[in-house]
């Protein structure tokens, strides 16, 4: 038997692990671990796997998996950020690999992608046998993150220049800003912002179906969608979502038809003073 116990458990024991790991931890965890990000994935037709890490009976650790079907019929399991530990060692890596392996064999994985930083700089240079792979990251390993607490007035000053002169360009053009629950806010237009944003801009997005999974699972006090209006027409919009004192800016889009006013600075603005209301003090990042 290894130094750590490595299960599968359910969604409500993985609620339980996560609350007890973040009672003792004091850096935030990412939103992609949490089990609200579980939900958002199963409601989007995906299967997610969660995991609890004990070591001597105590939580220490906790992770989910998503399974993605990738191009050509390949099946992997996927763990944002994850898992996440308190404490990184050699032996976590040879038990987590001992754990994965038959649970991709069981779900008709591949591999399993473990997406935490440390896996990559504990674990052997060598390729580790079986299946559990040390690729590049899906997600980005540079993230900006502001610090809400000080006042608004505060904040705001410490803007970039351009940044505040954007934001009153847009209070002069009469835009129009409305903070929504995620369940109120119009799928349609969310999606028609980043549709026109992934075509202009060159970057694939998800289908309709999956913002409208977020958009419909997110709870009033897990998130929020800042909506700017010009001239009575949507001209951009982001998606928040608030967890373990941080308010992540997960999706935006914009229009063409306003991009000299650069609307999603008051976006970024507007969502700023939300955040400090559902979540300060916080941080609030860009992933």
């Amino acid at each position: 038997m290894g130094v750590y116990t490595i299960q599968s458990c359910s969604v409500e024991d993985y609620e339980a692990a996560s609350q007890s790991y973040l009672g003792r931890q004091q850096e935030p965890v990412s939103f992609l671990q949490a089990p609200l990000y579980g939900k958002l994935q199963t409601s989007s037709g995906k299967d997610v796997a969660y995991v609890r890490i004990m070591k001597q009976r105590e939580i220490i650790g906790f992770g989910l998996g998503v399974v993605y079907h990738a191009p050509g019929g390949l099946t992997f399991l996927y763990c944002p950020y994850g898992p996440v530990s308190q404490e990184w060692q050699q032996e976590l890596i040879i038990d987590l690999e001992a754990f994965f392996r038959p649970l991709a064999d069981r779900l008709g994985c591949a591999f399993v992608r473990l997406d935490n930083d440390a896996v990559k700089q504990i674990s052997v240079k060598k390729p580790i046998p079986g299946k559990i792979a040390r690729t590049a990251s899906l997600q980005p390993r540079a993230e900006w993150v502001l610090n809400i607490s000080p006042d608004e007035e505060t904040i705001w000053m410490g803007f970039h220049k351009h940044a505040r002169y954007n934001v009153r360009l847009a209070e002069r053009a009469g835009a129009s800003i409305v903070v929504l629950k995620p369940r109120e806010t119009p799928l349609e237009t969310f999606y028609s912002l980043m549709k026109t944003t992934s075509e202009r801009d060159g970057f694939g997005i998800f289908d309709k179906n999956y913002y409208g999974a977020y958009l419909k699972t997110l709870n009033d006090d897990e998130g929020f969608v800042v909506l700017v209006n010009i001239d009575g027409k949507p001209a951009a919009a982001g998606l928040f979502v608030v967890y373990d004192r941080q308010a992540h800016y997960v999706f935006a889009g914009s229009s063409n038809d306003f991009r000299k006013i650069a609307p999603a600075y008051t976006v970024i603005w507007t969502a700023v003073k939300e955040a400090k209301n559902v979540a300060a003090p916080s941080l609030t990042s860009a992933e």
